[in-house]
C-alpha cells in the first residue's frame, strides 16, 4: 500500500481505470560514478590505510562509503568518528569497516 497520500491517490486512480498496477513491486540497480577522495592515507610496512574523518555522519556519506566499500573491499578503509555514537558503531561494524572514537588507534600506525 503507498506511504503517502499523493502516491495513495494515485494508486486510487489507476486501481479505478482498470490497468495492471503494482505499488514498489521490482527494485532497479543503478551505480552513480563518482570519485572518494580519503582525507588521510598512512603508509605502513603492511599497505596503504585510508583513514576518514567523520563528524556529522550524513546518509549521503553513508551510502558514498558503502559503496566504495563495495567495489573496493581490497582497500584498508578506516573511519575516525569525531563521538562515540551506538548507530555509527552498528552502521561501520555492519559494512566492515574499522573504527574508532576521537583518535587514531596507535595499533593502526604499526
Amino acid at each position: 500500500m503507498p506511504r503517502n497520500t499523493f502516491e495513495n491517490t494515485l494508486f486510487r486512480k489507476l486501481k479505478r481505470a482498470k490497468v495492471g498496477v503494482k505499488y514498489e513491486a521490482e527494485k532497479i540497480p543503478y551505480v552513480i560514478a563518482g570519485h572518494y577522495k580519503p582525507d588521510f592515507i598512512i603508509e605502513t610496512p603492511s599497505g596503504k590505510i585510508y583513514i576518514e574523518a567523520k563528524g556529522y555522519f550524513r546518509p549521503e556519506h553513508k551510502r558514498k562509503m558503502a559503496a566504495v566499500k563495495r567495489q573496493h573491499p581490497e582497500k584498508d578503509i578506516r573511519i575516525v568518528f569525531y563521538r562515540k555514537s551506538k548507530s555509527n558503531e552498528r552502521w561501520a561494524i555492519k559494512h566492515g569497516f574499522p573504527y574508532s572514537f576521537a583518535t587514531i588507534p596507535k595499533e593502526w600506525l604499526l
